[in-house]
């Protein structure tokens, strides 16, 4: 999978206004997913509050992207949990 496959999602059940603001999104999709992934490899596993400091992009942010990229195979959580997150790592 390549950055260039992640895209923000609505349901189908969500309003017209989520539907469009994922339109909105999507150009901010690979250039999160870019920076996420570039600090994995940098700083090795890291919590969203620690992704956050490295990256520059809110905890919220990272939630929701986090769990497209491993959906892509990107990135996997290790199994670890501080501070009530998961520890996320690239993925082999």
């Amino acid at each position: 999978m390549y950055l260039d496959d992640i895209k923000p999602v609505a349901r189908r059940t969500d309003p017209q206004t989520s539907h469009d603001a994922a339109s909105r999104a999507e150009r901010f999709a690979a250039s999160h997913a870019g920076r996420i992934l570039a600090s994995l490899k940098e700083h090795g596993p890291c919590t969203p509050e620690g992704l956050s400091a490295h990256t520059g992009l809110t905890v919220v942010q990272l939630c929701r992207r986090l769990p497209e990229i491993q959906a892509n195979g990107l990135a996997e959580p290790t199994g670890e949990v501080v501070n009530g997150f998961r520890v996320w790592k690239c993925a082999a």
